[in-house]
């Protein structure tokens, strides 16, 4: 199988760069969403709920319900904000690009070929390119025009005018669907008449894990690269992408769980747990049996594929903004059934996962 040149692959990828942020494709996927979101959440729901025995599926149904049903509608509304009778009551988190209407009209006036006129005006016209087509019109612009630039006043370059400002928003995005999975988690748990009380301190410890975890710290990780970029004046979008999530790698893939399991032995569990003290200990005694209660997993690794679509959509690729509500969300669940690994009796929904994994080992 022949192997393509490194040019050809460079010239691929940044037309499917510019094939995804187009505006309109942007706002497809943001359209979109909410349905692949409530799908994925039922089939899920479906499937874990087909895997408890058959004398708890009802409860198992009821819980998966609520705890999916408040995760998705929590994803929603901070991505997309609340309306009510036309008044805005809070803006939502993620922004739609717009369409350069100026840039597009100047280059309408420049003597392109017919078919390039025609994707030109078909942009203009808030539709969407398929990749070949922008190809086409990026080679033609580039090679007819001498101007690799032109194309972005049709399609706008990725880019970031408030780098730490995004990452503020996604911080807020992470922690909103996690809170609404703890609240569907202890609706749920209402629902069926279980003592929700008794379950609540694990849903707060799982949900400080993926926040700290899988959400925050990864974003300070994004920060410090970025920071760092800064100090060195760089401005290649290449490197501060690397630096980002080199960062990301470091502080939420290597150090998070560490951190979050921290915080949630010394400042978590005495909240609930009367007989753990709260005062001061050695600090050796504060990092002992740190992964006791809640160890990484390989789930666990994976999440930390929004963290590399979190620095994409820091570094100014819009597509990525709409999707961000699906990554966020497996969190979201594990925190709403107050999932644990560590041996302990918790909530129902745990102890039955961890059973049909001891089956299917």
């Amino acid at each position: 199988m022949p192997v393509l040149p490194v040019s050809v692959i460079k010239s691929n990828a940044k037309v499917f760069g510019k094939y995804l942020d187009q505006p309109a494709l942007v706002e497809k996927l943001y359209n979109v969403m909410p349905s692949v979101l409530t799908a994925s959440a039922a089939g899920y729901g479906i499937y874990d709920t087909m895997q408890a025995p058959k004398d708890t599926r009802k409860k198992r149904a009821i819980k998966n319900a609520s705890v999916l049903g408040f995760t998705v509608a929590s994803a929603l509304l901070a991505t997309r904000g609340l309306k009510i009778n036309g008044r805005q009551i809070f803006e939502g988190i993620i922004e739609l690009p717009e369409s350069d209407k100026e840039g597009i009209a100047e280059v309408l006036t420049k003597p392109l070929g017919k078919k390039a006129k025609e994707l030109v005006e078909k942009v203009n016209d808030e539709k969407v390119l398929k990749f070949k087509e922008v190809k086409e019109l990026m080679k033609e612009l580039s090679e007819k025009f001498k101007d690799e630039k032109l194309i972005s006043k049709v399609i706008p370059d990725a880019e970031s005018e408030a780098p730490f400002a995004d990452l503020l928003k996604l911080s807020w995005l992470g922690l909103i669907p996690v809170l609404g999975g703890i609240a569907g988690g202890v609706a749920g748990d209402r629902l069926v008449k279980d003592d929700w009380k008794k379950h609540f301190p694990d849903k707060i410890k799982e949900g400080t894990y993926q926040y700290l975890n899988n959400i925050a710290l990864c974003n300070v990780g994004a920060g410090l690269g970025a920071l760092t970029m800064n100090a060195f004046n760089v401005k290649s979008k290449t490197a501060r992408f690397a630096a980002m999530l080199t960062g990301v790698l470091g502080v939420g893939l290597v150090a998070g769980n560490a951190i979050a399991n921290f915080v949630g032995k010394n400042y978590i569990n005495p909240l609930f747990d009367k007989n753990q003290k709260t005062q001061h200990k050695p600090f050796k005694e504060m990092v002992k049996n740190l992964n006791a209660e809640r160890h990484p997993e390989a789930l666990d690794v994976s999440l930390h594929l929004d963290d590399v679509a979190s620095v994409g959509f820091v570094s100014g690729l819009k597509w990525i903004g709409p999707v961000l509500p699906l990554l966020y969300s497996v969190s979201a669940y594990r925190a709403g059934i107050g999932y644990r690994n560590g041996g302990h009796k918790n909530s129902d929904n745990n102890t039955a996962y961890l059973q049909s994994i001891k089956t299917k080992a």
